[in-house]
């Protein structure tokens, strides 16, 4: 199925580049690739956050999205925080059960 942009994606139409909010189809198309592969781009680290939902049914701005590829095209990546972990401190979720021997 050829889109309104003339590309073979085999997205649905309307699927405008030119729409304010973006979908996972329209990233796919930005990208031209295939929508189920678009996934890992979009829960990569710096990706921008979706507008509602998190996980059905996302949608982004269409500005926050170029913008994040145009960054990614020129090397800039995003600064993920790390927390150090202090290995001396025992996790209080773990317990473990007395055995008793018979």
């Amino acid at each position: 199925m050829n889109t309104s942009q003339g590309y073979q994606m085999g997205l649905k139409d309307p699927v405008s580049l030119l729409d304010p909010v973006w979908t996972i189809l329209h990233i796919a198309l930005y990208l031209g690739q295939r929508p189920d592969s678009v996934l890992s781009v979009v829960n990569a680290p710096g990706f921008p956050r979706p507008l509602a939902n998190q996980k059905r049914n996302r949608r982004w701005l269409s500005a926050d999205v170029k913008t994040f590829f145009e960054k990614r095209s020129q090397g800039e990546t995003p600064v993920i925080p790390s927390f150090p972990i202090n290995k001396t401190i025992a996790p209080k979720s773990i317990r473990i059960k007395n055995r008793t021997g018979s």
